[in-house]
């Protein structure tokens, strides 16, 4: 009779304990978590710091906190926190122990090992009793991320014809028309303003003329980046090493030429994180803030196409109100391209193109 009296009480207790702790475990537990910086580049390290704090009397058994982060932040050594790693995601998982009263502060060593939006995403929270037969989960969202810049290309690691082009354009860093330095004459183009005409000189050649004008002073600068691997890509970019080149040689020209204090702008039939219906093109402007907004938006280009190179361009010829410079990165040429990039040439814009099929292999071979 004595043992199912113990045997009685031991269950009795073993469900009381379960269902003290399942329903107050949780209660006055608190967790965040936060990056100490709000943006960074690719191969620099950061930190990250999590805080999780039990504010009440009753002590918590064991809890479990599991997150998932996207590949791309490497976490380096820690101490109570179990790693699976997969294609895209990684999931994170740790154990934990909380007396009364208890604060933990854990301090995460990590390493952006490559561009794009990092969310903190949501926590998931895990407590049970004391033998782990019941147990009860908490889901934290968190709003925090990372922003992780592209690593700008060297100018000494650039192909020799970007390096070309761009020491033509610092020797051109402030050249444009000066409306008092005549030069001479040419046919009429849609655009020039009527002011300009050569009244005697359309005359004598039947053809409308306009005073054409010395240049002076400016240059204007818009990078083009084609996000599609070859010609017949459909959404997704199949090979993406050429186009992260791509990424990264947009981010070393406009970076060096704004520092001169030029101005640049960006454009790319890509998507962006986070506004995936957004087309991305910068209007040209200068300065520092100029610097962040375009590396802003290589972090989150995504190599899905939101509209095929060619309908891009010519929505950004039907757009562009003053005549630029135009650098086109590309793996890839053609006549369709041909074509829409004479008719920038006709409209009076400068083009130059780097194939980055070429500036990738250069890299590869002056890397080796």
């Amino acid at each position: 009779m004595g043992a199912y009296w113990i045997l009685l009480i031991t269950v009795v207790v073993v469900i009381l304990q379960s269902s003290f702790f399942n329903l107050l475990g949780m209660k006055r537990i608190t967790y965040s978590r936060s990056f100490k910086a709000a943006s960074c580049f690719e191969g620099e390290n950061l930190e990250l710091v999590e805080v999780i704090e039990n504010r009440k009397m009753l002590p918590v058994p064991w809890l479990r906190v599991e997150s998932q982060f996207r590949a791309g932040i490497i976490f380096r050594g820690q101490h109570n926190l179990d790693i699976s790693e997969g294609q895209f995601n990684q999931n994170h998982k740790s154990f934990f122990s909380l007396m009364p009263w208890t604060k933990i502060v854990r301090r995460h060593h990590v390493t952006a090992a490559k561009r794009g939006v990092y969310h903190l995403g949501t926590v998931s929270i895990t407590s049970g009793d004391l033998l782990g037969i019941n147990s009860s989960v908490l889901s934290i969202p968190l709003s925090g991320k990372v922003t992780v810049y592209p690593e700008p290309m060297e100018i000494e690691d650039m192909s020799l014809p970007v390096q070309t082009w761009m020491g033509d354009l610092s020797v051109r860093r402030w050249i444009v028309e000066d409306p008092f330095l005549i030069s001479g004459v040419r046919e009429y183009r849609e655009g020039d303003p009527l002011k300009d005409i050569h009244w005697k000189a359309s005359a004598r050649s039947g053809l409308l003329q306009v005073r054409r004008r010395e240049t002076t002073a400016d240059s204007r600068i818009k990078i083009l980046l084609n996000i599609e691997d070859h010609e017949q890509m459909w959404n997704t970019a199949t090979n993406p090493d050429r186009v992260e080149h791509g990424i990264r040689l947009a981010a070393g020209i406009a970076s060096h030429l704004l520092s001169l204090g030029m101005e640049i702008g960006f454009g790319s039939n890509g998507r962006l994180a986070d506004e995936p219906n957004e087309r991305i093109s910068i209007p040209v402007s200068g300065g520092r803030e100029q610097t962040q907004h375009i590396l802003e938006a290589l972090a989150r280009l995504e190599l899905n196409r939101i509209a095929s190179f060619h309908d891009y361009l010519i929505q950004e010829l039907e757009e562009l109100e003053d005549r630029q410079d135009i650098l086109i990165l590309s793996t890839y040429m053609s006549e369709r391209l041909d074509s829409v990039l004479n008719r920038f040439k006709e409209q009076g814009h400068r083009v130059q193109i780097a194939l980055l099929e070429e500036t990738f292999e250069h890299q590869k071979e002056a890397s080796a």
